[in-house]
């Protein structure tokens, strides 16, 4: 840490002795809305050669490192016409761009497209303006970006996994943040699939939201109420109230939110295991998930100027009441002979409790800009688990078994991250670093400990980081170039004793390099990051926990790191989007079943490092629009390369694919959509999906009041298709069959806004990483 903030002075040093005179404004769309990566360059007036350049930030402001000397200023932006501008002063003022008709007409009749550009290894989609502001819900906007899956409350970057998500550059810490926005308060979204030096190292994937900027003072409110009913008689939904104050460069904020779910959870398994003899074990489960959630959270900041902010949250989370019960049927067929049959009835009662605080300040210190964040996060959670057995070998009379297991954890997490940037050399440099402890703390115990050993351990935890990255422009050629070190120290305690051969110190480097440039109307990006997939500390634990008569999981405290190196290529042209993205991965980190101390009828899982595999992920997506018609298809294929023997093989190579058709109808009276996904069969890492998977979903949406007051109808799964086949390959002895069963749902939401404006808050938070492992 030393090195790291002696790193900081010398280059703040350096920095401050090479400022120089500067030309500065800002740009403007024809709404007046700011235009962020819009490329302004100073040309000679006598032979228009290139004298300096700079691109526009997300408040369109923009800066080149140079003095007029009669020169032409020359903005360039992918969708709007070229402008030229005598250059007279260092204030150059306001300049609006216009949409160029003829790179954005095409097919369309009355709305504009959604413009996108490849920038800085992502890819961001201008909302304002475009046929996207009236989608309604987040999740809807969401699912109709490129790569993005958002359905059911699950949000995905196809071949990436879930991301991380920041609004207005803080990051989101409850997906519940995503109802406070509907589609008409977003400038853009910004989708980056291989994230460079500035993301922790374990981030694969980051969307960034940037809402539009609003002005006004004085009290708003945003109001929503859901209400929720499926097949299965499940009744649920949620409340949300959002307030504001503000006053000239003062924000206080307040928000609660309550909710009450219930959902089936309905599989079947197999669990098939090959020795000298088949076993086949057969379970039928049955049960029903109910949740109650509470969450509030209180911020205040204060702006001084356009540049310098000063703000502090605190967030409360507790989910009181944790449910799941229901029943489970089993039977044992040993060469498809009935051995055993059994019947386990059991209920699981938690809660949990959250709080964690914020401290920030984003500022600019003349040329150098400050983002510092400090976090504090504690959080303590507890379940109650009771099985009450009954099985019966053949020919035996009937035994019974009553278990009874508590697990608790404690979580203490302290984190600070600081990021410094300036203008350097024609470009933007970056340097930042964070540090974070983590102490964990989790207790097993069950009734009969004859069954499985009780568990105390203990978790310490020390990650430090320092990443650089320099940004620039080489013409219409763009680069970004980044460097980051991580060093974890991690130590590992059973039953209050230091374990040294399960404890490890490792250290990590990872590099990133984006390139990006137009061609007319082409636009290409190729970028190349590596990423890692840190153990959850619940993996990382010893003990052996009871499931039911047959199964018995456990953790790995031997697990190393999955690293993944990804190179990435972009290829956005109109309407038309392309990726083709090649991933490396060095141990994979997956589930295998074992035997349980060498009883074929007993499955213990544990995660496991494999071999070192290739997987390649290609996707196009089309979204012309046709009068109020507002198709968007993709077709997504993702092929890996991965070893394990199984009885079928040693390769699971089997590509899978993904098709999704998006219908939307845009009338005068409200809005209606269509949306349907179709998965085919094809690996995932050790699983195979062995049947397709079909869903359907229908909206309505609708506002009265000028948007004020607004209206969503939403049916998930209306033909009740999307259910889940998957055959789990754990090596040659043992695979699991898992069949889950989808469930239809109808929900209604109602939201009232009054004077909402953009919140101010830019706290970014510090410790992302370690609280998602949490």
């Amino acid at each position: 840490m030393k090195r790291f903030f002696f790193t900081i002075v010398v280059c703040s040093s350096t920095m401050s002795q090479m400022m120089a005179q500067n030309i500065s404004g800002k740009i403007v769309d024809s709404k007046g809305e700011p235009l962020a990566f819009a490329n302004v360059v100073l040309l000679n007036r006598q032979d228009s050669t290139f004298v300096n350049g700079g691109m526009s930030g997300e408040n369109g402001c923009f800066s080149i490192e140079s003095s007029c000397s009669g020169g032409i200023i020359k903005v360039t932006s992918v969708g709007y016409k070229t402008i030229f501008k005598d250059c007279k002063g260092e204030k150059v003022g306001v300049i609006k761009m216009e949409e160029d008709s003829k790179m954005l007409g095409e097919v369309v009749v009355k709305s504009s497209l959604p413009k996108t550009v490849l920038k800085n290894g992502g890819m961001m989609t201008t909302i304002v303006g475009s046929v996207l502001e009236k989608a309604g819900s987040m999740e809807n906007l969401l699912d109709r970006i490129p790569n993005v899956s958002a359905q059911n409350g699950n949000i995905k970057v196809f071949g990436r996994g879930e991301p991380i998500i920041y609004i207005n550059g803080r990051q989101m810490r409850d997906k519940s943040e995503l109802d406070h926005l509907s589609s008409d308060n977003i400038k853009s979204v910004e989708v980056i699939s291989n994230p460079g030096a500035r993301y922790a190292a374990s981030t694969k994937a980051v969307i960034r939201i940037t809402t539009k900027k609003i002005q006004g003072d004085g009290f708003g409110f945003d109001a929503t109420t859901e209400g929720s009913y499926d097949e299965k008689k499940n009744i649920g939904g949620y409340e949300r109230l959002n307030m504001y104050y503000r006053k000239n460069g003062l924000e206080l904020g307040a928000y609660a939110y309550g909710a009450k779910k219930s959902s089936p959870d309905e599989k079947d398994l197999q669990q098939m295991t090959y020795l000298d003899k088949t076993w086949n074990q057969q379970d039928k489960i049955r049960r029903k998930n109910k949740s109650e959630t509470f969450s509030s959270r209180l911020n205040v900041s204060y702006q001084f100027d356009d540049n310098n902010s000063l703000g502090a949250s605190f967030s409360f989370l507790r989910n009181p009441k944790l449910i799941t019960d229901g029943k489970s049927e089993n039977s044992l067929l040993r060469d498809e002979d009935l051995t055993e049959s059994s019947t386990s009835v059991g209920s699981e009662f938690g809660q949990n409790s959250n709080l964690s605080s914020n401290i920030y300040y984003v500022g600019k210190v003349w040329k150098l800009g400050i983002d510092f964040n400090t976090d504090w996060f504690w959080s303590k959670g507890n379940s109650k688990n009771n099985i009450d057995e009954h099985y019966q070998e053949v020919n035996s009379e009937i035994q019974n078994q009553l278990i009874n297991s508590t697990t608790s954890k404690y979580n203490r997490l302290v984190a600070s991250k600081l990021v410094l940037s300036y203008p350097l050399l024609d470009g933007s440099l970056s340097v930042g670093g964070e540090y974070s402890f983590t102490n964990r703390n989790t207790n097993y115990t069950i009734i009969p400990n004859t069954l499985a050993d009780n568990v105390r351990d203990r978790i310490k935890e020390g990650m430090s980081s320092v990443f650089v990255t320099y940004s620039r422009d080489f013409g219409k050629l763009n680069m970004e170039v980044g460097l980051r070190y991580e060093n974890v120290d991690f130590k590992y305690y059973d039953d209050g004793k230091y374990m040294a051969e399960q404890s490890k110190t490792y250290s990590n480097w990872f590099p990133s390099l984006s390139l990006s440039m137009p061609l007319g109307n082409v636009q290409m990006q190729l970028s190349y990051a590596a990423d890692i997939d840190r153990p959850s500390y619940w993996v990382l634990r010893s003990g052996v926990q009871y499931d039911n008569h047959y199964t018995y999981e456990t953790g790995n405290p031997f697990l190393v790191s999955e690293i993944s190196r990804n190179i990435s290529y972009d290829l956005a042209y109109k309407w038309l989007i392309f990726n083709l993205t090649y991933e490396h991965v060095t141990d994979p980190i997956y589930q295998m079943v074992e035997m349980y101390k060498d009883n074929a009828t007993i499955g213990l899982m544990r995660m496991i490092n494999g071999e070192s595999y290739h997987n390649m992920t290609s996707s196009l997506t089309l979204q012309p629009t046709f009068g109020i018609w507002h198709p968007v298809l993709s077709a997504m294929v993702e092929k890996q390369w991965f070893k394990l023997e199984t009885r079928d093989g040693y390769y699971l190579n089997k590509p899978l694919a993904e098709l999704k058709f998006n219908n939307t109808f845009d009338t005068k009276w409200a809005m209606f959509s269509v949306m349907m996904t179709y998965i085919t069969k094809g690996h995932e890492v050790n699983n195979y999906v062995y049947k397709p998977m079909f869903d359907t979903d229908l909206s309505i949406y609708k506002s009265f009041l000028k948007d004020c007051l607004t209206f969503q109808l939403y049916v998930n799964d209306v033909f009740g298709t999307n259910d889940s086949h998957v055959i789990g390959k754990y090596g040659k002895l043992k695979e699991t069959i898992f069949d889950e069963f989808s469930t239809s749902k109808i929900s209604l939401t109602v939201r009232y806004k009054f004077n909402v404006t953009r919140n101010k808050y830019k706290g970014t938070g510090a410790g992302l990483s370690q609280k998602n492992r949490m």
